[in-house]
């Protein structure tokens, strides 16, 4: 099974695969907002993962899903990935950017983004939201 090096929220990312990868406003974990409920124009999620090579060959599975406070579930991603020939006996490292945009959120609260690789969990990303209060005019 791949394995997960890291993953983490941005404003903005960007990646090679295999390669470099380019972050804006990295490590989003809250959102504040003054009403709700709220459309998020745009998050990024930056993930990378190793393979090994005698799992390169073959398709991977990666699931992403949006769990709101209750647990219900908002959104979700799944794609398929594979990793290609690499060196022998060496992991190849795959970068994995994915723009998400237009989230609604219908209420503050904690939220979590799910990340399972091979129908694995492998990771929570915690995202909370909060009522910004309206400044006095």
């Amino acid at each position: 099974m791949p394995k997960l090096e890291f993953a983490f929220l941005a404003d903005a990312a960007e990646a090679e695969p295999g390669r470099k990868f380019y972050v804006l406003g990295g490590g989003v974990d809250s959102i504040g907002a003054h009403a709700f409920p709220v459309v998020h124009p745009h998050l990024a999620l930056l993930i990378r993962v190793s393979v090994h090579p005698t799992e390169a060959e073959r398709a991977h599975i990666l699931e992403i899903r949006l769990i709101d406070s209750d647990g219900g579930e908002l959104a979700r991603m799944e794609g398929n990935f594979q990793a290609g020939g690499g060196p022998p006996g060496r992991e190849m490292p795959m970068n994995i950017s994915l723009a998400v945009s237009n989230i609604r959120f219908e209420r503050p609260g904690d939220y979590s983004i799910e990340l399972l690789l091979d129908n694995q969990h492998v990771k929570s990303l915690p995202l909370r939201l909060y009522q910004v209060e309206q400044p006095v005019v």
